[in-house]
């Protein structure tokens, strides 16, 4: 999941173009409806093949183990998060761009959202 997040990111930031991050420039929105609309089909589409190839534990409750990464991997992503909210935040104080603030906490959402996964994963591999 956190190769899929980083993937749409990429796509999604790569369509927008250099020239649209210069202030007064607006963003297009048609870009995030595609955006929002891929990721959650590839989300839907990676779980299902992640619940097909691992049929034994699809169901099956997390233990301890994985809930205590889960917690330190969520608490990892809200340091991230609000980094990146004070930073945009300050941006927009200093350039008051408000589509720029809009894709500033869009991307540290982004950004959040896949060091859960990654962070989760890799705490998991590290056998914390």
């Amino acid at each position: 999941m956190g190769t899929l997040m980083v993937a749409m990111a990429v796509w999604y930031f790569g369509r927008l173009g250099v020239s649209a991050w210069l202030p007064g420039h607006s963003l297009p929105m048609g870009d995030l409806v595609a955006y929002l609309f891929l990721t959650i089909t590839g989300s839907i589409v990676v779980q299902v093949l992640l619940a097909i190839a691992n049929r034994g534990e699809a169901g099956a409750a997390p233990d301890e183990r994985e809930n205590a990464a889960s917690a330190r991997a969520v608490a990892w992503a809200g340091h991230v998060l609000t980094a990146v909210i004070a930073g945009a935040l300050l941006w927009f104080m200093a350039h008051r761009d408000g589509m720029m603030l809009f894709h500033s906490l869009f991307a540290g959402l982004l950004a959040s959202q896949t060091v859960v996964h990654w962070g989760t994963a890799w705490l998991l591999r590290r056998g914390f």
